[in-house]
């Protein structure tokens, strides 16, 4: 394996981490993969505690090299780990995730069997004892995003590409240029995701490159907001660098002469932010008596009016002025896909032969429809999505599955695909499916779902029971 193994440069970005670094590092010396085909990179990013002088004595099993850099970004770091890598594969930790064993050899595979592509791997929040609200909602927010990235069919857009635990070729990091450090501390990952997936570089998501995160060391209610605040100032240079993905982001919310409370929103962080900032932070400081009290949904309104409020802070700030934030919305509606669809998919000669299509042409977007015999039925839109891959084939089952069940159905029973009988009958089989639609209506919020559903399947039985 040794010989065949590619050679893997992982870049540790790391900045006054020192006892988090330690752990990353211990768990790479235990990685199931060839210790001469690994490098670790570290760099030292405006280190003032004890991480250099532990490097300096830390004995790796591979080679170790040690980049100082001058405290400006994770992003300005990463691109200075990988521009110190010998390996034709640049694998990038964060230094607060301890890899499994087999995070490194789960890379190296998925490049071996897809070279060219982007892996990602999941850096699940380690499972601790009683947690904070903040911890809890900080937790569910990894969960359901991996979750998402390892459902069936998953249709990845450029705010899946996560640096915390990502390998692609070294080759294609230096062509686009690398992270761009002119967003600073937040984003970064997500503009560069944007120029791969408008390339085509395929993403890959690898539930084996499995590391265990410990955001609970790191990451607290102070850092989140400051960093909410970063993100609004990146989401305003994202729109200016892309236009096209601006509908994309949170600021396309933006609605002068909205409702009374925001505009006391816009007003404070463009007219006047230090009375804005002196607010939020009284009203920070209710949010421990909140929890202290037990009060987790009066906590979740307030912990949300405060992410709210340092969004627009961020945006704000970048943006300068109220008409140049409406010009950037202006730049992008316009530039907004609205062509037409040329690609239409008939789905009567078969969901495998739509499938080998999709692969084929990899459409923007495509109509779907049934056409057999006098039978033509319009299904649905496979839509465009700014920042988002083209349509693939193993995107389309879970996306009728989800969004366009009851018309797919109601034209394979007109069609007789179903349960070829009298016309009678596929009126009635038609029917029942419009009634089914009806009942249990469109899809719902995650947090209602199983409410809902465990509600009809009550009443379902109850029924039966009286039967």
């Amino acid at each position: 394996m040794s010989d065949l193994a590619p050679m893997i440069s992982i870049v540790i970005p790391t900045h006054n981490r020192c006892g988090s670094l330690q752990r990353t590092l211990d768990a790479l010396q235990a990685q199931r993969y060839p210790a001469e085909r690994m490098e670790i990179i570290v760099v030292a990013d405006g280190c003032r505690d004890d991480t250099l002088p532990m490097l300096r004595s830390y004995h790796a099993a591979c080679p170790l090299q040690i980049v100082e850099s001058g405290g400006n970004s994770a992003a300005s770091a990463r691109n200075r780990g990988a521009a110190s890598a010998c390996g034709p594969i640049v694998l990038f930790l964060d230094d607060d995730v301890e890899p499994r064993p087999t995070l490194v050899a789960a890379h190296a595979q998925a490049h071996g069997a897809r070279p060219g592509q982007v892996v990602l791997g999941p850096s699940l929040p380690l499972p601790i004892g009683r947690r904070g609200y903040f911890h809890q909602r900080t937790r569910f927010w990894w969960d359901e995003k991996f979750r998402e990235l390892g459902a069936p069919g998953h249709r990845f857009t450029y705010q899946d590409l996560l640096s915390g635990n990502l390998s692609l070729d070294r080759a294609t990091f230096t062509r686009f240029g690398g992270f761009d450090t002119a967003l600073g501390t937040a984003r970064e990952d997500y503009e560069f995701g944007l120029r791969l997936i408008k390339a085509g570089i395929p993403f890959h998501y690898v539930p084996e490159a499995l590391a265990d995160h410990h955001e609970h060391e790191t990451g607290n209610l102070d850092s989140s907001l400051r960093r909410v605040r970063h993100e609004g100032r990146s989401d305003v240079l994202i729109g200016q660098r892309h236009p096209e993905v601006v509908c994309t982001l949170a600021l396309s919310f933006w609605r002068p002469g909205a409702r009374r409370r925001q505009r006391l929103l816009q007003w404070l962080v463009f007219h006047a932010p230090d009375l804005g900032d002196r607010l939020a932070a009284g009203l920070g400081r209710q949010l421990p008596l909140l929890e202290r009290a037990g009060l987790r949904e009066q906590w979740g309104r307030l912990h949300n009016q405060l992410r709210l409020y340092w969004y627009w802070r961020g945006v704000a700030e970048e943006a300068g002025t109220p008409a140049r934030l409406i010009a950037l919305l202006r730049e992008g509606a316009a530039r907004a896909p609205r062509g037409p669809i040329t690609c239409a998919i008939n789905l009567a000669a078969g969901v495998e032969v739509a499938e080998h299509r999709l692969d084929t042409e990899r459409p923007a977007a495509a109509h779907l429809w049934y056409i057999s015999g006098t039978l033509r039925r319009h299904i649905g839109v496979l839509p465009e999505q700014p920042g988002a891959e083209p349509w693939r084939g193993a995107h389309l089952r879970p996306y009728l599955a989800r969004h366009l069940a009851p018309p797919f159905l109601k034209a394979l029973a007109e069609a007789g695909a179903i349960h070829p009988a009298p016309p009678e009958w596929q009126q009635r089989l038609t029917g029942a499916i419009e009634r089914m639609e009806r009942w249990y209506g469109p899809a719902r919020a995650h947090e209602l779902w199983w409410e809902q559903y465990s509600q009809w399947a009550r009443l379902d039985a109850e029924q039966i029971a009286e039967v």
